[in-house]
């Protein structure tokens, strides 16, 4: 069928048929895979359609079915080893279920395994086992860069200046692979260290002041985005960014709990709010600014009080 034709030319760049890491190198590109996904949706249904007709089945040569069998196997496992090593969100629960019976009843010669849920970074062993079996250095360091990608884009809001600076780094490390800058090990091993950072938010100049205050850490890094031009030393600019944080946490605390738990819903009182506002922005201006001669603007102090309570809504629930 031309469905049939239409997903093998996603890959009329690829010498070696059915070199299943070259084709997933072929995918590199995000536009390709979501091609790819599409593609092999309507191939799938299409298939399943043409089996159930008597008329097809006494058309078509044996050999040719076979054909179209195995390669609805092969690029369903190539489907699955793309998604998880790009770390791909995609919708297949429409079709997911007819496809997997289309497989079980026809593709008998190779196993292909449903999809799952992507595994976190943060199930260790999990993951870990997960990217054990993955064959090839690059297809490995892909899996580790893109789903730790896929957690700082989910945590972004909760840590603006932390995740920020990571996911530029991946970027670059990606980029850098993707233009041969690097090898395949120092991928790997880039790739593992900016793992293990996010995970244990190392390598992120957190002050000592803050170890163990993960919220205040996050309004630390939003402040230390504002003042770190206003200071000449970078580091008397961390330290009041430290000290910002820490008081800005202990504002929202004093507000948001009660006998050591968040009020319910607070972040929907639009009065509690208010008082956040209000106090965040005095606070900043007599104890900061003022303090230490912070040429911070009105501007400025709104910004990361504005900033500082996004994150509080998420973080205190």
């Amino acid at each position: 069928p031309q469905s049939h034709s239409e997903l093998w030319d996603i890959f009329k760049a690829v010498p070696n048929k059915y070199d299943e890491p070259a084709f997933e190198e072929a995918l590199r590109d995000e536009a390709k895979r979501a091609a790819f996904y599409d593609r092999l949706s309507v191939y799938a249904r299409l298939l399943k359609l043409a089996l159930s007709s008597i008329e097809w089945n006494t058309e078509t040569p044996q050999k040719e079915i076979d054909r179209y069998k195995y390669d609805l196997g092969f690029f369903s496992r190539l489907r699955l080893s793309v998604r998880q090593r790009f770390a791909d969100v995609v919708d297949f629960k429409s079709y997911e279920d007819q496809i997997q019976k289309l497989i079980d009843k026809h593709v008998t010669s190779h196993e292909v395994r449903p999809i799952t849920e992507l595994v976190n970074i943060f199930d260790k062993e999990e993951f870990e086992q997960e990217v054990e079996k993955i064959t090839g250095v690059a297809a490995r360091a892909d899996t580790i860069a893109h789903r730790t990608a896929k957690h700082i884009n989910e945590k972004m809001d909760e840590d603006p200046a932390f995740y920020k600076k990571f996911s530029e780094l991946l970027k670059e490390t990606i980029r850098a692979y993707e233009e041969r800058r690097i090898s395949e090990a120092e991928y790997l091993k880039r790739a593992k260290d900016i793992e293990e950072s996010v995970l244990h938010r190392t390598g992120s100049d957190i002050p000592d002041s803050l170890r163990g205050r993960e919220v205040a850490q996050a309004f630390y890094g939003i402040t230390f985005e504002s003042v770190k031009s206003k200071f000449g030393d970078e580091g008397h600019a961390r330290f009041v960014a430290a000290e910002a944080g820490g008081g800005i946490d202990d504002i929202v605390q004093q507000l948001v709990f009660d006998n050591g738990k968040p009020k319910v819903e607070w972040w929907d009182k639009s009065d509690l709010i208010g008082q956040m506002e209000i106090a965040i922005g005095d606070y900043l201006m007599d104890d900061i600014r003022d303090k230490y001669g912070v040429s911070l603007s009105f501007g400025d102090i709104d910004d990361i009080a504005a900033r500082s309570i996004e994150v509080a809504k998420l973080r205190y629930r």
